[in-house]
């Protein structure tokens, strides 16, 4: 796993608005079912939860195999949450 940078604070870009994400929890995202809800070209929006029950909005490309590039994440609002919650009903 990847993360794309800001230029100005030479830190990874979710954590210039959002500091209290931390590393493991993307990992816990990704190991567990997530949502798609959104593609521009090889861009993917996606809603996952962490094992801790939060919810997290990914915004990453996958680059083959298990690796991905995570471009920036966001705590998740409370639509895309119900959303998870109705897709994984479906499941």
């Amino acid at each position: 796993m990847t993360f794309a940078y800001d230029k100005k604070t030479k830190k990874p870009h979710y954590q210039v608005r959002h500091g209290d994400i931390h590393e493991e929890e993307f990992e816990e995202i990704f190991a567990g079912p997530m949502v798609v809800i959104g593609q521009r070209g090889p861009i993917l929006k996606a809603v996952g939860r962490t094992f801790q029950g939060r919810f997290l909005t990914v915004v990453f490309i996958r680059r083959g195999g298990d690796h991905v590039h995570v471009i920036t994440t966001w705590p998740t609002k409370r639509t895309q949450i119900l959303l998870w919650h109705r897709e994984m009903r479906k499941r």
